[in-house]
């Protein structure tokens, strides 16, 4: 944003004002009235002399870019964070902490530098990442290729990081037009900084964990470095940022089989140091070992380009590069009757047998990703405005290897699997236009309307190598390919008919193709092929919102709005399968699944406070052909994962937000939200009779409980969060933040009812944390925290972090 200079030089602005005045009625009736009365008098008077005034220059202040919302009047309940609250209240070791004390959020980080980190929405839970959409300046951070908490469906969070975010907007629900029916939860909006005059900063943050699970008590640590310059001259700008992170997470999975109904022999190798336990559906278990003991490595690099080819057209240009390198780890808990570790082979646990062959087995990954985000646009606030923007994200390099070998073999390299996501990726082109016509139709209007296009693409084989740490390819397994693509069209009109009363009426064409949808998978020592069938869908969206503001304090507003989701590419062509310590695992895709129709409503009324604002929602959803991927289990122990269609999922809630600055006390804020819902699975006939016909197992002796009436998987009946932020000088600012959830359900028919263990929905938990940041000097800051003070143990399917500490050294010039 360039600051205003005058156009003419200090003596000619001079003279322009002298003329100026002059030329104003005042002065020029005076000076008539004093000419008339020298004529009268006949004698001629010196002219007075203005005293000379004095023109200082001074810089207008550069106006705030406005949000999406507010450019394009979008009709949307919104909450915000911004940089200083950012800075004041959350430990952000990276992009995704900024929205965790928001109403209605969850955010499924398991640790940091997770790449799985989903988040959860109001009526979805962090199983249908699909059903949620997140930019950063207009880049798509969510990845529809998936829906799901996995590699394809989780968010790029790691293309932003908190220093540079300016803030951060949260929209509920599908109540825009110009947003995809992937707006079912929400739409979360990332602005992030640009230089208006040379900058440059440096952080560096750690993080140590008290972790103590099963008794296995250890610290786990995690260190991240980021740096960032940026400048301004004239019409150009430009920022670079980089950091690097080093982290150590705790276990993610267990090795959690059922007892064992086979008798040991005296082959079988005696060993101690297992742990009893029941698994999600309360079944007799025993824990054998840690998995997914987490070293990744990310190293990120931002370039972001500005400038300004008049003062109302913008141009920008983002480049991201994003690299992981990521070692995962075990931790066998038997031993032998001399204390060595036991981790492969037969072994005797309670007079049982355990065939462990590759269940203590190490995966890597290698990840290199582009991204590239242009954006050009008017902003002359008149008649017409427009927006042009293009985003692409291509999966450069995306490897992920896995040990078929006992632990001893698999480090000296040996077989096993890789699996490919290279060359795998996305593209979105965006052009808007707004329309504010100079005259009275009935009412104020503005009018906007846009076109967008996007296609996801899928490559993703499997193969057998024989080197599992250095080989890329080689018998191919499996491999799934596909794409889809989808134009847009969308309009809306917000209408001020009346004084203190809008009308704001959209709709939305979407024009959906699945094709190129091909699987292949290695039977009988042959290559078998199917070419999937190519899928068309067209659907139209209607939006509305009215909203009433009775006095200068509380405004109303009543929205409705459907929205079409239709099947990722994963959904519909993706399938893999992987043995573990001979337990097969299959993921199956489902060509012919039907799109999600959601249909939503809200009606909310805000009371704004001199300084904070009360909110009160009440809201609902029924969404037909809802799209859950689910597990089912083998007669063999193993899983089979599958997307189907349920009949319809009906959800209501309340949710209430409210902050406030300066309570009672001068520096004292406050800020808190709770969310109460009840989402149940209104019809499922179909898939419960396949349930029911298919039977019970012994790993899920619940299979054959029906789902219809159960609560959606992953959607908690209560959430809730607070933080109270203290700022007793204006260098110290402490704060305290608490977040509650009640429990989840994993499964559709709620059968993980022990929901405290690996593989459940997810036990109730209260966390609280606390953070305290001192401004040493103006450039300079240190912050100290703790998350999960009171080091409530988390189970969401895997268990998340414990008590972790948090230290911060800033530098900003």
């Amino acid at each position: 944003m360039t600051h205003f200079k005058p156009p003419y030089p200090l003596n000619a602005r001079r003279a322009l004002i002298c003329l100026l005045m002059a030329a104003s009625p005042l002065v020029a009736a005076e000076t008539g009235q004093n000419a008339d009365k020298k004529k009268a008098a006949g004698s001629a008077k010196a002219v007075p002399v203005m005293k000379e005034m004095k023109v200082t220059e001074t810089a207008t202040p550069a106006a705030k870019t406005p949000t999406a919302k507010e450019r394009y009047r979008l009709p949307t309940t919104t909450e915000s964070v911004t940089s200083d609250k950012i800075e004041s209240t959350v430990n952000a070791m990276t992009a995704e902490d900024t929205i965790k004390y928001l109403p209605s959020i969850q955010v499924r980080k398991r640790y940091i530098g997770d790449t799985n980190a989903p988040v959860g929405w109001r009526t979805s839970g962090t199983g249908a990442s699909a059903r949620g959409l997140i930019y950063a300046d207009g880049i798509l951070l969510s990845s529809l290729l998936g829906n799901n908490n996995g590699n394809t469906g989780s968010p790029r969070w790691n293309m932003v990081a908190p220093s540079e975010i300016e803030r951060v907007d949260v929209m509920y629900g599908p109540f825009s037009a110009a947003h995809a029916g992937n707006s079912i939860g929400g739409v979360i909006d990332i602005t992030t900084k640009m230089p208006e005059k040379f900058e440059a900063g440096a952080d560096v943050k750690s993080t140590w964990q008290d972790y103590g699970f099963y008794g296995k008590n250890k610290m786990f640590d995690s260190q991240e470095y980021s740096f960032n310059v940026g400048d301004r001259y004239k019409d150009f700008s430009f920022r670079f940022d980089a950091s690097h992170l080093d982290s150590h997470s705790q276990p993610i999975t267990f090795n959690n089989p059922l007892v064992s109904t086979t008798a040991a022999t005296a082959a079988d190798k005696v060993v101690t140091g297992a742990v009893s336990n029941l698994n999600g559906a309360g079944v007799p278990a025993v824990v054998l070992g840690e998995g997914y003991l987490n070293h990744t490595v990310q190293d990120n690099f931002k370039w972001k380009l500005g400038y300004d080819f008049t003062p109302t057209v913008h141009a920008a240009y983002t480049l991201g590069l994003w690299q992981n390198d990521n070692n995962a780890g075990f931790n066998s808990f038997l031993r032998d009757s001399a204390g060595n570790v036991v981790d492969s082979g037969r072994v005797n646990i309670g007079g049982k047998r355990y065939d462990l062959g590759s269940t203590f087995a190490e995966t890597r990954a290698e990840q290199m990703h582009w991204s590239h985000g242009m954006n050009l646009k008017s902003d002359t606030g008149g008649i017409f405005d427009w927006d042009l923007s293009g985003s692409v994200v291509e999966y450069g390099t995306d490897l992920s290897r896995t040990s078929t070998q006992a632990p001893a073999l698999a480090a000296n390299n040996g077989a096993g699997t890789v699996t490919s996501l290279t060359g795998t990726g996305w593209h979105t082109a965006d052009a808007k236009g707004i329309w504010r016509p100079g005259v009275d139709l009935l009412g104020k209007h503005e009018v906007s309307f846009g076109f967008h296009h996007d296609l996801y693409n899928l490559d993703n084989p499997q193969y057998t190598v024989a080197n599992w740490q250095s080989s890329d390819i080689g018998t191919i397994n499996s491999n799934s390919q596909g794409k889809t693509q989808t134009e847009g069209y969308w309009m809306q009109d917000a209408w001020d008919f009346a004084k203190n009363w809008n009308l704001t009426l959209g709709g939305r064409v979407e024009n959906w193709h699945a094709y190129d949808g091909l699987n292949q998978s290695l039977t009988g020592g042959s290559l078998k092929s199917l070419n999937q069938a190519d899928r068309n869908e067209l659907e139209f969206s209607p939006k509305a919102k009215l909203t009433w503001k009775p006095m200068e304090r509380v405004q109303t507003g009543l929205a409705v709005g459907q929205a079409y989701r239709f099947a990722t590419v994963t959904e519909l062509f993706q399938s893999t399968t992987v043995t573990t310590g001979g337990v097969t695992n299959i993921a199956n895709g489902n060509p012919n699944l039907k799109p999600e129709e959601a249909l939503s409503s809200e009606l909310s009324g805000e009371y704004f406070l001199d300084q904070g604002k009360l909110r009160l929602s009440l809201f609902q959803e029924r969404v037909k052909d809802a799209i859950y991927t689910q597990r089912g289990f083998l007669a063999t122990g193993g899983t089979v994962n599958s997307a189907q269609n349920v009949g319809e999922v009906q959800t209501y809630g309340v949710e209430f937000a409210g902050e406030a600055s300066d309570v009672g006390i001068q520096g004292l804020d406050l800020s808190g939200n709770a969310t109460w819902t009840d989402s149940r699975i209104t019809e499922n006939d179909v898939a419960d009779a396949a349930a029911l016909a298919a039977g019970n197992t012994a790993a899920n002796p619940y299979a054959t409980q029906p789902s219809t009436g159960k609560r959606q998987p992953r959607v908690p009946e209560w959430r809730a969060s607070a933080t109270i932020a203290y700022r007793p000088t204006d260098k110290l600012v402490t704060s305290v933040s608490g977040r509650y959830s009640s429990p989840q359900f994993g499964q559709l028919n709620n059968s993980d009812t022990n929901l405290a263990t690996y593989a459940s929905g997810g036990n109730s938990y209260f966390i609280v944390d606390l953070r305290t940041k001192y401004q040493v000097t103006k450039q300079v800051s240190a912050s100290v925290g703790i998350d999960n003070v009171n080091n409530s143990e988390v189970w969401l399917y895997h268990p998340f972090p414990s008590r972790t500490y948090f230290a911060q050294l800033k530098y900003n010039y």
